[in-house]
């Protein structure tokens, strides 16, 4: 059983699990604990902006939820603990929770260009694990689409947002296809999160089409500022939304999503009107895949919700 992000240095302490705690909670850092244990299996605990988050045990069949007190109950055989950036996190914990059901080897550069081709074909929503050597990273697809918002690799230089370049143009990468499992927390938040930032592309774009870039830019900084208080890792960049954050549960992110689009409900209304910001509202949210739209009513994320 192999490392998750390798590269990553482990932070040192004299006694690891408590340590490990203390140094996360203290410094509101994202991360993981780990520890291996005597029958080969692996123990991995989260972390989430310095709140303790979903445990779990590790197997060849996958990850099966564990209580943070039966994490903490484990013997520390060889234990290890890395920071994390929220997007490696959330995707490392939607791989634990999710099935592994492909493995193969590619090589050449052409490698990803051959994945997405495939992927954008098939309509494809799954996540793929990739290692090449200690590069190891993950991508999330989405209706045959690679998300900007989650996608990370780690690599000697550090974390990047995007697919590395082949180290070699014969070196093989080491490719794992997971299917969701749509009844696990993290496959729910990961449909709200897409829901959510497909919502706000389109409705961004129209209000945009009305009114011009300016006063775009204007309810941009509305949302940023909206954000900040509450540092979240949230950023809007023209009509796009960029979701860096990990939420530990899915109520805080639909409390983060809630906010920001009553801002956007706000600020629209006050230029366009309450009437027309309601049809904007309500257009945009029937485009939106059904099970993405089924995601955001069930946390009462509607059109009727941000609109006088």
């Amino acid at each position: 059983m192999t490392d998750y992000f390798p590269l990553v240095e482990r932070i040192v302490f004299e006694n690891s699990a408590l340590d490990a705690e203390m140094y996360f909670r203290g410094g509101s850092v994202t991360g993981l604990s780990e520890k291996r244990l005597k029958d080969g299996s692996r123990a991995v605990s989260f972390f989430i902006n310095g709140e303790p988050g979903a445990a779990y045990l590790l197997g060849e069949a996958g990850g099966k939820p564990i209580s943070q007190a039966e994490f903490s109950a484990l013997g520390d055989f060889h234990p290890r603990a890395i920071k994390l950036p929220d997007v490696a996190g959330r995707l490392l914990q939607l791989a634990f929770e999710s099935q592994a059901e492909e493995k193969f080897s590619v090589a050449g550069d052409d490698v990803w260009g051959e994945l997405t081709a495939r992927w954008k074909k098939e309509s494809k929503s799954g996540l793929i694990e990739a290692r090449l050597g200690q590069i190891h990273g993950f991508s999330l697809f989405w209706q045959g689409e690679r998300q900007k918002s989650d996608m990370i690799f780690s690599t000697p230089q550090g974390f990047i947002g995007d697919f590395p370049p082949s180290v070699s143009a014969n070196a093989p990468w080491d490719i794992v296809v997971y299917a969701c499992r749509p009844q696990t927390q993290a496959y729910q938040y990961t449909v709200l999160r897409q829901g959510v930032i497909r919502w706000s592309r389109d409705l961004l774009a129209r209000y945009q089409e009305m009114v011009g870039q300016k006063l775009l830019q204007l309810l941009n900084r509305e949302l940023a500022r909206q954000a900040q208080p509450w540092r979240w890792n949230i950023a809007f960049e023209g009509v796009e939304m960029f979701d860096l954050h990990f939420f530990p549960y899915l109520t805080d992110a639909a409390h983060a999503y809630r906010a920001l689009f009553m801002t956007m409900g706000s600020q629209m209304s006050f230029v366009i009107g309450g009437a027309l910001t309601h049809r904007l509202l309500s257009e945009t949210f029937e485009r939106i895949f059904p099970e993405e739209r089924a995601a955001l009513q069930s946390q009462r994320l509607i059109p009727a919700a941000f609109s006088e």
